[in-house]
């Protein structure tokens, strides 16, 4: 008989930042119901739900060790922790979607909501650890569709300019004026209002 083990050995990242350990991971997706009563047994009971943007809290730490299986002593090297805090600076100040990598799932096209970073000094962590707690929502993008118009609209001699309604004949206010016609039977309104009888 054959046992195999697998480790884990993919640690969580915040877009291009590696998280040492992950805390805290909520996903919350969010929806709205109408609140109008709904025609039973219609299918399109989808057309009442909407849904809105994924939203996702993150909080982690980050070491000021290079590597998790290593001790430092005394006052060590903070330039990992400095580091970190300057690449949180530039993912906050690009403005664009990042992709957050947990162990329950890969999120893509997220940005920043909210983000805290904390260094404390107490005998607990003693100063050489870096929380984070970000706030993440997810972008929908959409693409937009091209159609070939008929030759008849694409045509550039089209009639007509922007803003302008095209005029049609007859004056306003002459609906109870019978249409003249000397020559021919009466018109059924000239017999309805009794005009040329």
């Amino acid at each position: 008989m054959i046992f195999s083990m697998f480790y884990q050995t993919q640690r969580s990242t915040l877009g291009t930042l590696t998280i040492d350990v992950l805390l805290k991971e909520a996903l919350e997706l969010p929806s709205e119901a109408t609140k109008y009563p709904v025609e039973d047994g219609g299918p399109d009971i989808t057309d009442h739900i909407t849904q809105s943007n994924e939203r996702l809290d993150i909080s982690g730490s980050v070491s000021s060790a290079s590597d998790m299986m290593s001790m430092e002593f005394g006052g060590g090297c903070y330039s990992k922790l400095i580091d970190a805090v300057e690449t949180l600076r530039e993912m906050h100040d690009a403005r664009e979607p990042i992709t957050v990598v947990t162990g329950l799932g890969v999120y893509e096209d997220m940005a920043f909501t909210g983000m805290t970073v904390t260094r404390n000094s107490g005998n607990e962590k003693g100063g050489a650890w870096l929380d984070i707690d970000a706030t993440l929502m997810k972008i929908r993008f959409v693409s937009l569709k091209e159609a070939d118009l008929p030759p008849e609209q694409a045509s550039t001699g089209a009639k007509g300019r922007t803003g302008q309604t095209e005029k049609r004949g007859g004056a306003s206010g002459s609906q109870n004026k019978a249409p003249e016609n000397p020559n021919g039977p009466p018109s059924v309104l000239s017999s309805l209002t009794g005009i040329g009888a």
